[in-house]
């Protein structure tokens, strides 16, 4: 493989977005296909790094190193769009009981590295309203991506450099010979997979344990500080001049990608009961997560097609974990470093 090696990314959604930009960042111009079909996991998410995970307040897995990639990375990618879409956030997390307190003050109390677990404040009058039975605290070092204008300015950016193939992936007309894949014509030293649940269509990957969860949020008219987050039972963040996001469900079960009324209604009903007021609901957001058996990305070359690669697995921490992963993906495909294992799709049998 030469030093401008011929490349295929199929997907652009946020793998394959922050993979082709990777890949930029080192001088390499990948061609990138999408069909725009439905389900799509950013359909629904509002681009949340949340660096506090689940019920317990621990921090997120490797949290200081995938900072230490995402934070440049995205900065780098918003120059390049020549957009802002990458907000440093100001996030409050609601604790409901005196057992929480006391998590939240543990978990704080041995922190290392970068700070997460803020301070308490009592209410946030200027945002919600008030609150007498418990306390918010406040989320250090929490951002968000604005992937509602990320995708279209990249997009635009790859069709002004004839870098976009609008059409989705016929796996029927790969052809590999001689160390080399033929697609349609084009010949490619590497086609690199970023399909997301779709993962189950491709037959060179499609025994990997990627599970589909199925994720949905409500939008609602309402006017928010674009720098502000809060959660109780859900998260509420902005998502334009107009509306705020609030959600999002987490599905394992779902066979199907369509918003569910469901949904709507469990959605409005936490959000009355977490800031006291009826939400003007303008729309239901639905996209279908990829994630893993492990919770951890799966990266990798296929053993036995060296030259075709994945990037899945994200879940619900794909905005945080995406940078990260590429750079992990980027370096194997260029220089043969090896995928720490954990990550690495050698830990399932393909």
């Amino acid at each position: 493989m030469g030093n401008k090696p011929r490349i295929l990314i199929v997907g652009q959604g946020l793998a394959g977005t922050v993979l082709h930009f990777s890949l930029k960042q080192r001088g390499i111009s990948a061609m990138i296909m999408d069909g725009d079909l439905p389900g799509k996991s950013s359909s629904a998410a509002a681009g949340i790094i949340n660096p506090i995970t689940g019920p317990k307040y621990q921090k997120s897995w490797n949290y200081d190193i995938l900072m230490d990639f995402f934070v440049p990375f995205y900065q780098d990618l918003e120059t390049y769009i020549g957009k802002i879409v990458f907000h440093p956030m100001k996030m409050f997390r609601y604790l409901s009981n005196l057992e929480q307190i006391n998590r939240w003050v543990y978990y704080a109390d041995r922190e290392h590295g970068v700070t997460c677990h803020g301070s308490f404040v009592k209410n946030l009058e200027e945002y919600l309203p008030k609150n007498e039975d418990g306390t918010w605290a406040e989320v250090l070092n929490a951002y968000r991506l604005d992937l509602d204008a990320l995708f279209p300015a990249y997009r635009e950016k790859l069709q002004e450099e004839n870098l976009f193939i609008h059409e989705s992936m016929d796996y029927s007309s790969i052809d590999e010979k001689d160390g080399l894949l033929t697609y349609q014509g084009k010949v490619y030293d590497l086609i690199l997979f970023c399909e997301g649940f779709r993962v189950g269509e491709n037959p060179y990957f499609n025994n990997l344990p990627i599970i589909p969860a199925k994720g949905e949020a409500i939008l609602i008219k309402r006017k928010l500080d674009v720098h502000f987050m809060a959660k109780n039972n859900c998260m509420m963040t902005h998502w334009n001049d107009d509306l705020v996001w609030f959600g999002a469900t987490l599905d394992n079960k779902a066979t199907d990608i369509k918003p569910n009324e469901d949904s709507k209604m469990f959605l409005s009903e936490n959000y009355k009961e977490d800031f006291g007021e009826e939400p003007k609901l303008e729309k239901l957001l639905s996209g279908i997560r990829p994630t893993s058996r492990d919770r951890r990305p799966v990266i990798g070359r296929n053993p036995k097609v060296t030259n075709m690669a994945i990037l899945n697995g994200l879940g619900t921490k794909g905005t945080s974990l995406a940078p990260y992963s590429a750079a992990l993906l980027v370096e194997n495909i260029l220089k043969d470093k090896e995928v720490p294992l954990e990550l690495s799709v050698a830990r399932f049998a393909i």
